[in-house]
Formats: structure tokens, C-alpha cells, sequence
């Protein structure tokens, strides 16, 4: 009973949003209805127990709400979700009754990203508009009681002030906070940088030096990140976890040129999971269906950024790089689809947004041209 004072308390966040911003009413429409996938998705068309890492989160939650912050059982589950539940448990909403008051946190966070792109300017592109508001799998995780809206959130605003104001010391210090919920996100997003960077250089010999030794720094403080061995207990700790739903046999990566040899074949599968040859149900090909629909976009912004050259900017190989990476790298480790699908979706997210907007503010720009030589 209580989340529904929590339903009233967004609503009303809803009617301050209406008073000040002029918000295209279909938009309004649609992020009012996305509070009802909020129930739809607990308890209707999945069992809560389908992702059961939910009840980790709102257990900690709960204790914080209490000012049981050392409860020894917020330590059970590991410091990520400990970190997470703490960030639910403060959140300014009424209360933390169950799983959809986290579902409604993590819509206000939804909600928060969808006002700042208002804001700068971002909706003035329908399709990014239309893509935030529809995509699939951020309506899930925007609606179910999981901390990857939360590590989406973080991410989307560090890449935000290190992409378009180039505040990089605050950027890094919003991006650091992945450390405490999802550290192998700030690993990715560091070697992208420093990648993109070290291509984009037009003063190769210096920026080669220079960027060489920072990656050569980040190896040394993360060596432990970067070995065969490592990469293997994570392969195996994954497989392990899902073995009734694994048919493949672990196969363990003995050198660097298997990594790079199951480099290709991992990225693609990871982003297509769950392949609906290898996993039956309405839910999956549903997924599949979303992915192969999101290929077809990022297939499009591939072609618009060739059409209107903006593919040699470093921003937009930063995006490349960040991207393939991620794919690359939760390929090789992961072998459920829920997870793949979990994983890759802040990445597949700011992709499309960001570089949708890089391609509409080129678009601008070339009018403008064209009106001037008019």
C-alpha cells in the first residue's frame, strides 16, 4: 500500500514537470505509462524470482531506510550491492516498501536523464527522442529493482561532460563512482579513452608517448585485471553460475591469441543473445528481435557518420571504441543471455543516443551552411 504514496509522489513530480517544461504531450504520455511497466514487469509477466538479485537490493535499502547501515547482512552480496542498496535506501523518494519502490527509483533516474536531454537540447532530434522513450531494454531496467539504471546513470554523465563541455576532472570523479558499482564499466570506459585518444592524435609522436604510458600505467595499477588467468576465473565463475543453462563445454583461453582469435565471434554473439536457435520462448526472441532492430540503427549511424564525415573525430571513435570493446569483453566472460542483455545495454544506450546527437548537431550545422552560401 505504501508504494502507491510513491505512485502519487511521482505523479506530482509530474505535474511540477508539466507547469515548467514544455514537453511534447506524446512524449508526457509515454513516460506516464512507463510508470505502469513499473508493476507489469514484477509480478505479471515475470516472476520476481526470474531476477532474483532484485530482493539483494531492496534487503540493503531497507536496512538504510532504518540507519542500519552495518547490518551484516547489507555485506552478504558483495560491495557493489551494498553500494547500490545504499544509494536506493537515500534516495528522496517516500518509501521502500518493495520491489517496485526500487523500480520507481530507478524510473526517476529514467525520468532525471530524459529532462537533462531536454534541457541541452538533445529531444530536438525525434529519433533520439522516440529511441529513449521505446527501447525495450531501457524500459526494463528502468522498471525492475536491478542497479543497472543506476550504473547506466553514472555512465551517461560522465561521457556526457567528458564528450560535449570537456570537464574531464569531473567527468572522471562522476565516472569513479563505478568503482563501487560496477568496476569493470570504469576499466572500459579507461582503456576506450585512452585508445580513442591515442588514434585520434594528430601529433602522433607526442600523443603516442604520452598515451602509451598512461595505458602502460593503468596495466601496472590493474595488472591483476589484465591477465589470461583472470580472465579464465571470471569465464569459469559465469559458466559456473549457469550451468543448467549452458550446453556449451568450457573451453579455457590458454594465450593472448586465443583471446584475440574468440575476440570476433564473442562480440557478435554477445550482442545478439539470446539467439532464439539456442534458446526458446516468446521473451527471447522478443530480445532477439531488439537486437537485430538495434543493429539496424547502429548500421544506420555508421552510414551518416561516413555521409557526413564525422567518423575521424575522436569523440565518435571514443564511441566506436567503447562500444566494441564492452562487447568484446562481456563476450568473453559471459554465458547467460540475461546477462549479456543486462551488460550491454548502458553501453548499446549511449552509444545510440550520443552518437544520434553528434549526427543531428552536424545536420544543423550543414543547413546553416547551406542557408549562408543561399
Amino acid at each position: 500500500m505504501l508504494d502507491v504514496i510513491n505512485v502519487i509522489y511521482i505523479l506530482t513530480i509530474f505535474l511540477i514537470i508539466d507547469k515548467y517544461y514544455s514537453i511534447n504531450r506524446l512524449y508526457l504520455l509515454i513516460l506516464i505509462l512507463h510508470i505502469f511497466s513499473i508493476f507489469l514487469f514484477n509480478g505479471f509477466l515475470f516472476d520476481p524470482n526470474y531476477m532474483p538479485d532484485q530482493f539483494k537490493y531492496l534487503n540493503v535499502a531497507q536496512n538504510i531506510r532504518e540507519f542500519d547501515f552495518f547490518n551484516d547482512d547489507n555485506f552478504g552480496n558483495g560491495y557493489t550491492v551494498y553500494f547500490s542498496g545504499v544509494f536506493f535506501g537515500l534516495f528522496p523518494i517516500p518509501f521502500i516498501d518493495s520491489l517496485y519502490s526500487i523500480g520507481m527509483i530507478n524510473f526517476l533516474l529514467y525520468l532525471f536523464i530524459f529532462l537533462f536531454m531536454y534541457k541541452k537540447g538533445f529531444l530536438h532530434s525525434k529519433l533520439i527522442a522516440y529511441f529513449y522513450l521505446l527501447y525495450p531494454s531501457l524500459i526494463l531496467y528502468s522498471s525492475v529493482a536491478l542497479r543497472d539504471m543506476l550504473v547506466f546513470s553514472v555512465m551517461f554523465f560522465g561521457i556526457y561532460f567528458m564528450l560535449f563541455t570537456k570537464k574531464y576532472i569531473f567527468a572522471f570523479g562522476i565516472l569513479l563512482l563505478l568503482k563501487f558499482i560496477k568496476f569493470q564499466n570504469l576499466l572500459i570506459f579507461v582503456v576506450s579513452f585512452l585508445l580513442s585518444s591515442l588514434i585520434s592524435s594528430k601529433n602522433r609522436l607526442k600523443y603516442l608517448l604520452s598515451a602509451s604510458l598512461m595505458l602502460v600505467v593503468v596495466y601496472f595499477m590493474f595488472s591483476d585485471f589484465f591477465t589470461i588467468e583472470r580472465l579464465n576465473f571470471y569465464r569459469w565463475a559465469f559458466y559456473n553460475e549457469n550451468l543448467s543453462d549452458v550446453t556449451d563445454t568450457f573451453i579455457p583461453l590458454n594465450s593472448f591469441g586465443d583471446v584475440l582469435f574468440s575476440a570476433v565471434p564473442s562480440a557478435v554473439k554477445m550482442f545478439f543473445r539470446p539467439l532464439p536457435w539456442m534458446e526458446a520462448g516468446t521473451f527471447q526472441l522478443a530480445q532477439f528481435l531488439e537486437n537485430v532492430g538495434v543493429f539496424c540503427i547502429i548500421m544506420y549511424i555508421l552510414y551518416l557518420n561516413t555521409k557526413y564525415k564525422i567518423w575521424n573525430l575522436q569523440k565518435v571513435k571514443f564511441l566506436n571504441v567503447l562500444l566494441l570493446l564492452s562487447l568484446v569483453i562481456y563476450g568473453l566472460v559471459s554465458y547467460n543471455s540475461g546477462t549479456a542483455v543486462r551488460y550491454k545495454f548502458p553501453f548499446v544506450t549511449i552509444y545510440i543516443v550520443y552518437s544520434l546527437y553528434f549526427i543531428y548537431q552536424t545536420k544543423q550545422l550543414y543547413k546553416k551552411s547551406v542557408e549562408c552560401a543561399e
